[in-house]
């Protein structure tokens, strides 16, 4: 039976967070493998999910998370756009689960540890930004389900998508 096991991401597992980002890139952004290492760098949080088969002894990488705090130099307008307007918070650059164990769980896996660890670490807050154009439902219902609420829109000029920038407060 397969097993499924977080853990912190580490270097050998760069070429499989490139692979799955590549395949929802038109719901993140691109990344090469020197992207990869240079987010790594700035990330608080950086884990994967490792889907484990104790037979063969086989793992692969179906999942990743990153998320960013406060006052690390990050070119990103979603990330600033947080960091203008909140002290302590975890910002959620990304999450990929690979579409052949979608449903099973994981992003809510990733996700409870997340919170976990935020929680641990005393931030104030848990951000992040969903796709309104092109609409991103899936991501909408997920983040409403941990109790996400829209505190602002941003557009991007050099395309027409417009996300949706979110924030949920963690109990102090």
């Amino acid at each position: 039976m397969l097993e499924f096991r977080i853990r912190d991401a580490v270097q050998d597992d760069f070429f499989e967070i490139k692979r799955l980002n590549d395949k929802f890139v038109h719901f993140t952004s691109p990344m090469d493998l020197a992207r990869i290492q240079h987010l790594d760098f700035l990330s608080t949080y950086h884990r994967v999910i490792e889907q484990y088969d104790p037979q063969t002894s086989n793992s692969l990488i179906v999942g990743f998370l990153m998320a960013m705090a406060p006052e690390v130099a990050y070119a990103s307008d979603n990330y600033q756009w947080f960091e203008q307007r909140y002290q302590s918070f975890l910002y959620v650059d990304r999450i990929v689960i690979d579409s052949s164990v979608q449903g099973k769980g994981l992003g809510k896996d990733l996700y409870d540890d997340l919170f976990r660890f935020a929680r641990e670490h005393r931030f104030a807050a848990i951000c992040c930004e969903y796709n309104l154009i092109p609409a991103n439902q899936t991501s909408a219902h997920f983040h409403q389900s941990y109790g996400f609420s829209q505190v602002g829109r941003l557009g991007s000029e050099d395309s027409d998508k417009v996300v949706s920038m979110q924030i949920v407060k963690l109990p102090s």
